[in-house]
Order: structure tokens, then C-alpha cells, then sequence
């Protein structure tokens, strides 16, 4: 009898236990090629993600409660364990007699309303199991219709963020490459980057600082305060809207020119955003995307409710947005670190100036771009001694996420645009143009039960960016006819 391995423990960092636990999840389209069958390819994913998991054994984690005890006084701290004899399996699903043909949903522009999880991703991802089994990293199942492939992908949240899950799917295309019999170019993630105690260490080697916990402390590791509830969440959740627009190479060309010459007081001046210092601040076109998206639907928001005291002209909204931390630490930390590292950042106008015409778009740009300067390396380690000091524990009962309401006049928007995955080439053996997806989205109405919801895609080969966001019926038919929007963005589909 053959003893299998003890899997290799790795504890996570406070960052890592902090993150949501669920599953993050993406679809993936692809065009097969003429002579691939269902067979060849769900082979060629299988073999291709075996061999990615000898190359990089971060693939074979699986993540577990720590137990309390002597060593573990922390309720709700999580480790990964590598299995080294396990390989995560990709799952057939044939939407052949039931769905369109794929090159049918193309056309359409892959109508959101298709993308129903609950048949694009494998049951089991909503299985949070963290006593017995453990919970994968990553998950996937290949769904078949005519002519296509989509591809769902989930990875949980407490072991990937963005990049990490980015530098994931690479390592997966690169040996769908290499089992396609093509040249790759070289792509290697070293031990290193998958080691949770280098944040950590670089943390202590600074000197350990620990943040002052006032709220906005808090709200940058994406927490609300200890002992702070949650609001109530009121109405049952209203009918919901999901829409996919498109923001040409144009548009966003248009819009980086527009965050290149806003400042701090919002009137163009040729450079670069100024902070309070007036030092440059080189805001980005996604700054300028994030700003323009923020003021039209806070705009539509307003206009469907508009006896609603959360829309007062003096109240304040508030954006969230995801910032990736990685910039941060330089060489302390490989820029492929592979654990989690994701700040929240948020941005503060009052109503009235936000949604009014004569506010420039370039003020609120610069509100966006000022806001992300104010996040240095010192206050990203700060923060993180909060989450590492003073929490009593990482559990669903002591941690609160501020985000998940539709009360208030805050939104939460997660931009992907600047992640490598668009150019992702999983190989011409069995996909047409070379295995680059045609798509790649979220699934339909995800979060219509708990919050709205805007995503900003990541940036395609020409140039341009798929938006998908989610708002109440009303609310979203106000956004389709909003003018200033109109300018940057086009309908693709609902």
C-alpha cells in the first residue's frame, strides 16, 4: 500500500483572512477550431492543468481552519495545504441541445442574461468547507455548445486576488501551449512568490506599525470597525438590471487625455493630477473611467429616487474601489506575489457637486486619482497591523464588510482593466485564433441579492473595455439615456 504525502501547511496572512470566504468567478469563451471535439478539449484542459500543478504546486491547495489551541488563540485563522497527489479536475458540462450556437451568442454580443452560474460552474463552489475536505484554490468546468467553449473558473478569494488569479490562469494557458506542441515564451513564478509570511516579514521588518483603527483605517482593509454592526438591511432586495457596455479604444483614449490634464482643483491644465503637495499625480485613464462611471450612475441613482435623503444635495457618496497593493513594497516583494493584496480605497463628493453638469469630469477625476495617492507604502503596513493586532478573530461573527447594501449613497466598484488576461493564449489545438478568449465575464446577477455592482473588464486586445455593472430597473434605464455616458459608452447587451 502506497502511503500518500502529508500535504505541506502554509498559514495564511491577516490580509488573506480577512477576504470575503467565497468564490471569485469568471467565464471564459472560446471559439473551438473545426476539427477539436468535446473530448480533445476537456482532455487537453485536463493534462494541461496537471502539468501546470508540477510546474507551480500552488495549484494544489486546498484551505483549512486552523484549530484553536495552545499555539492558535485566533478563532477563524485558515492555512493552505499542498497536496501534492491532488490535481484540481475540470468538469463537462454539454449546453449543446439547449443553448445557442455559439457563434449566434457572439453576435448578440453574449447576452449577460445567458450567464447563469448555477450551469457554468461546478456545484461545488458553494460548498465552503473548512473542517473536513478543505476548499480548493480553483475549481473550473468546461460547458459545450455549438461550435464554443466556455469555460468557468472559480478560485477562492482567501488564497487569489486579481493578479494572482491572472498569473494563475497564464501558468494553466501556458501548458495548454506547451500540450498544443507550440513555442511559448518564458513565464515562471518562483517559490517565493507563494509564500503568505514574506507580507508578513516585511511588515515586522518595518517596525511593525500598527495603524491608528479610526474608520477610514478600517474601511481601507475593506472592514468596518470592530464591534460595529452592519446596517440594517430594510427592504427586501428591489428587480434588478445587469448590462455590459462597451467603452471603445477611442473613448478610453479620450478619457486618459482628460485625467492627464486634471489637477486638485479640477480645471484642465495640460499635466498631470496634483496632489495636496502639488506634486504630479499622473491620474490614468482608468482613473477618468472609475470618475465617469461613479458621476452617471450616482446620477441615475438620484433620479430614481429622488426623495430618497440618501441623494440630498449635502449628503456625501462615497466610491469604493479596489487598489492593488503590490506597487507598494518594490523589491521586498516579488511583483508575482501570489497571496492576496488588494486595499480599498474610497472617494468622497458631496451629491450635489457629483451629479452636477457644471462640475467637470476632470474634478471628479481628480478626486479618484487623490484619494489613491493619499494610500502610501507606510499607511498599506499600517492597516495591515490592524488586521493583524487587533481583531479577536477572522470569523463570520467578528469580521463586518461595508459594502454589501443597497442603503446610502456608496458604491463599490472593482476594476480587472489593467490585468494580463486578454492576451491569454491557451493554444490553436483545439481553439480558433489561437486560444485568446473572445470574452471574458462575470456571471449574470451574482450579487442582486446583497448590493448593486459595477466591474470595469479587463482591457482588450484593441483597446478596449467591457463595463459590467448592475442597477435597479429604474435606475437603469436612466443610465442607457444619460447623455454624458452616451459619450464614452455603448450598449452591448443585458
Amino acid at each position: 500500500i502506497t502511503k500518500m504525502a502529508s500535504p505541506k501547511r502554509f498559514a495564511l496572512n491577516a490580509l488573506d483572512n480577512i477576504m470575503p470566504r467565497f468564490f471569485s468567478s469568471l467565464i471564459f469563451t472560446f471559439r473551438l477550431s473545426k476539427e477539436a471535439t468535446h473530448d480533445q478539449a476537456l482532455q487537453l484542459l485536463q493534462e494541461s492543468l496537471r502539468t501546470a500543478c508540477d510546474e507551480l504546486p500552488y495549484f494544489r491547495r486546498k484551505v483549512f481552519s486552523i484549530p484553536i489551541s495552545p499555539e492558535n488563540k485566533t478563532p477563524g485563522r485558515l492555512e493552505a495545504r499542498e497536496h501534492q497527489d491532488w490535481i484540481p479536475q475540470v468538469l463537462r458540462n454539454d449546453l449543446t441541445k439547449s443553448w445557442p450556437e455559439y457563434d449566434d451568442m457572439v453576435e448578440d454580443g453574449l447576452p449577460q442574461d445567458l450567464l447563469d452560474g448555477s450551469q457554468l460552474f461546478p456545484p461545488g463552489r458553494h460548498i465552503i468547507d473548512l473542517d473536513h475536505e478543505g476548499t480548493p484554490l480553483l475549481v473550473a468546468q468546461a460547458n459545450y455548445v455549438r461550435g464554443g467553449l466556455l469555460l468557468g473558473v472559480s478560485m477562492f478569494h482567501s488564497l487569489v486576488d486579481g493578479m494572482s488569479g491572472a498569473l494563475i490562469l497564464r501558468m494553466w494557458a501556458k501548458h495548454m501551449r506547451i500540450h498544443s506542441g507550440e513555442t511559448v515564451a518564458a513565464f515562471d513564478i518562483s517559490p517565493g512568490s507563494c509564500d503568505y509570511d514574506t507580507l508578513h516579514e516585511v511588515w515586522k521588518t518595518s517596525g511593525a506599525p500598527v495603524a491608528e483603527g479610526t474608520p477610514d483605517d478600517w474601511r481601507l482593509l475593506g472592514l468596518l470597525p470592530p464591534g460595529v454592526e452592519d446596517r440594517p438591511s430594510g427592504a427586501p432586495p428591489p428587480p434588478m438590471r445587469s448590462s455590459i457596455f462597451y467603452i471603445s479604444g477611442t473613448s478610453f483614449a479620450r478619457l486618459g487625455a482628460i485625467a492627464a490634464g486634471s489637477s486638485t482643483n479640477g480645471h484642465v491644465d495640460g499635466g498631470g493630477a496634483d496632489g495636496d503637495d502639488g506634486v504630479k499625480l499622473g491620474g490614468t485613464a482608468n482613473d477618468a473611467l472609475m470618475a465617469l462611471l461613479w458621476r452617471c450612475v450616482m446620477r441615475a441613482r438620484r433620479a430614481a429616487a429622488p426623495e430618497s435623503p440618501s441623494y440630498g444635495a449635502s449628503e456625501v457618496a462615497e466610491l469604493d474601489t479596489t487598489l492593488n497593493g503590490r506597487a507598494f513594497f518594490g523589491e521586498e516583494l516579488p511583483w508575482q506575489y501570489m497571496g492576496t493584496l488588494v486595499y480599498i480605497v474610497t472617494t468622497r463628493m458631496t451629491v450635489a457637486e457629483l451629479t452636477d453638469p457644471a462640475t467637470p469630469l476632470s474634478a471628479v477625476v481628480s478626486a479618484v486619482r487623490n484619494s489613491v495617492a493619499r494610500v502610501t507604502r507606510e499607511r498599506a503596513l499600517s492597516v495591515y497591523g490592524l488586521a493583524a493586532t487587533r481583531l479577536e478573530g477572522y470569523t463570520a461573527e467578528t469580521l463586518r464588510w461595508p459594502f454589501a447594501t443597497f442603503e446610502g449613497a456608496e458604491a463599490c466598484f472593482s476594476s480587472l482593466v489593467s490585468l494580463p488576461v486578454m492576451d491569454i493564449s491557451f493554444g490553436g489545438k483545439v481553439f480558433a485564433g489561437n486560444g485568446v478568449p473572445d470574452y471574458v465575464r462575470p456571471e449574470r446577477r451574482a450579487l442582486d441579492h446583497v448590493c448593486r455592482n459595477c466591474n470595469i473588464l479587463p482591457l482588450r486586445l484593441e483597446g478596449g473595455t467591457e463595463v459590467f455593472i448592475s442597477l435597479t430597473v429604474d435606475e437603469m434605464a436612466l443610465l442607457e439615456r444619460d447623455a454624458e455616458f452616451a459619450e464614452y459608452a455603448q450598449l452591448v447587451c443585458h
